[in-house]
C-alpha cells in the first residue's frame, strides 16, 4: 500500500532502550492525563515520515532512526479490526488509519540512542514498558499511581499527579500490537537495546 497524498498527521512509535515515549499532559477537559503519540501535523510539502521525525525532535528533542516495519496494518477508523498490506515504501509505516473521504494519519517504528526532553507543546513525556502499556490501557491508574510502581517519567510543568491516565487511540492500538503481533514487537523491543 502506497501511504496516500492526504496525510494529515503523522508520528511515530520511539522506543529508547526498550521503553516507549508518549507524551503526557492534561486533556481538554483538564479531568485527566492524556498519553499521546509523538507526532503531529503535516507541513506543507512534507513526506508522512519527514513530519513524524520533525515532530518527534520539536516534541521530544531526539533525533529517531525509523525502521522499516515488515507488516502495515491498515484500519478505516479505531476500534475496526485491522487489515495487514504490504507497504510500498522504502520506510513502511506500522500503522496507516484513515480514508480518502477525511484524510489519514500515519505510525512509524523508529528507535533513538538520546533520553528525551519535554519541549515544545509537550508538558510531560512518559517511557513505558511494553507491561507499562498494557496495565494503562487495561486499569484506571493515576500518573501517582504509574511513578510509584516505578514508572519512568520526565515532566515540564507541575500536574495533578492523581488525575488518571487516559490512553489514546495510538497508545491502545500499540497495546493490541504488543497483544497480537508479540514476535514483530519483540524484535523492535531488541534493537533499541542500548548495549
Amino acid at each position: 500500500m502506497v501511504i496516500p497524498n492526504n496525510v494529515r498527521t503523522s508520528g511515530a512509535y520511539v522506543l529508547y532502550n526498550g521503553l516507549f515515549i508518549f507524551q503526557v499532559g492534561p486533556t481538554k477537559k483538564g479531568d485527566r492525563l492524556g498519553v499521546v503519540r509523538l507526532g503531529g501535523h503535516r507541513e506543507n510539502n512534507e513526506t508522512a515520515w519527514e513530519t513524524a521525525k520533525r515532530e518527534v525532535f520539536e516534541e521530544a528533542q531526539i533525533n529517531i532512526h525509523l525502521i522499516d516495519s515488515t507488516v502495515t496494518f491498515y484500519l478505516a477508523e479505531w476500534g475496526e479490526e485491522p487489515e495487514k498490506v504490504i507497504g510500498d515504501e522504502a520506510v513502511s509505516p506500522i500503522l496507516i488509519k484513515g480514508n480518502e473521504e477525511s484524510s489519514y494519519t500515519v505510525m512509524y517504528l523508529a528507535t533513538t540512542e538520546s533520553l528525551p526532553t519535554p519541549s515544545g507543546e509537550s508538558k510531560g513525556l512518559v517511557m513505558l514498558s511494553p507491561a507499562e502499556v498494557q496495565l494503562i490501557c487495561s486499569k484506571k491508574l493515576s500518573l501517582y499511581d504509574y511513578q510509584k510502581s516505578g514508572g519512568t517519567y520526565i515532566l515540564k510543568s507541575e500536574f495533578d499527579m492523581t488525575l488518571l491516565l487516559q490512553p489514546f487511540p495510538q497508545l491502545q492500538f500499540l497495546s493490541r500490537l504488543l497483544n497480537e503481533e508479540a514476535a514483530l514487537m519483540q524484535r523492535f523491543i531488541d534493537r533499541s537495546l542500548i548495549k
